[in-house]
């Protein structure tokens, strides 16, 4: 074995930041000390986030913004670890699924990716039920397994060559402070869904808002939730109106 091999860091983690001061602390806190490199690829943050990245032992690049697959792809490329966990900046590693990556890394059997699930927090409230939980994402893989980001305006996914398996503890997803937070994420996420359906032709976007009320309020029992289950499923239905409507429009 060559010394360059030895030497090649076992787990990189790989994100990317633009504005994170609100959580990236913790973020880091959760993880610097037992992965063996962190990549991130900020898009010229204007806050304190340059700051706190500069607190951790982390590869910093700065690129002006391309796009969500084009920034993550990036920051997936600068990795040198032979597994690699992608983050968002707002998800926390716990302790349990510390344990469960560094267990499933080291003896990944055929696989070579995992899913892991997200448990949405408004605020420090998960939201279970409404189709927010599991949310199953693919973000632990080989690095030799073609990984990568297909190219989307939005809700971008990762796609590559082999058998993947589920893990069983979630990353603590912190994504919005407050329903106000959540509402105004997803009028930004509809302009950008509606860039990808331009060129479809996709009718009647009252009944799309409606059925996704629907099936999000009633099958999948966001009613559960209480009044923030239905403010929230009737923010996403706004958001699925607004993505045809202004696709529409295009």
């Amino acid at each position: 074995m060559s010394t360059a091999q030895i030497n090649k860091p076992l787990l990189s983690v790989a994100m990317i930041t633009f504005n994170e001061e609100r959580i990236i602390e913790k973020t880091l806190s959760a993880i610097h000390n037992w992965v063996d490199e962190i990549v991130v690829v900020d898009s010229l943050s204007t806050d304190k986030t340059i700051d706190i990245l500069e607190c951790f032992n982390v590869s910093l690049y700065k690129e002006k913004w391309q796009g969500y697959s084009k920034q993550k792809n990036l920051a997936i490329s600068k990795c040198n670890g032979s597994w690699i966990l992608v983050l968002d900046a707002d998800e926390i590693v716990n302790d349990l699924l510390k344990k469960e990556i560094l267990d499933a890394i080291k003896k990944p059997k055929e696989n070579v990716g995992f899913k892991i699930k997200r448990k949405l927090l408004i605020g420090k409230r998960w939201v279970k039920y409404g189709g927010y939980y599991p949310d199953y994402q693919l973000r632990l893989f080989k690095s030799t397994s073609g990984a990568h980001f297909k190219p989307r305006e939005v809700h971008e996914s990762i796609s590559l060559d082999g058998n993947t398996a589920e893990l069983q503890n979630p990353l603590e997803h912190y994504a919005y402070p407050n329903l106000k937070a959540y509402s105004k994420a997803l009028d930004k996420y509809a302009e950008l869904a509606s860039v990808e359906l331009k060129h479809k032709k996709y009718k009647l976007p009252f009944l799309r808002a409606l059925w996704a009320f629907v099936f999000r309020y009633i099958f999948r029992l966001g009613f559960l939730e209480g009044e923030l289950g239905f403010e929230m499923v009737k923010a996403y239905s706004g958001y699925v109106y607004k993505k045809y409507q202004l696709a529409a429009k295009k």
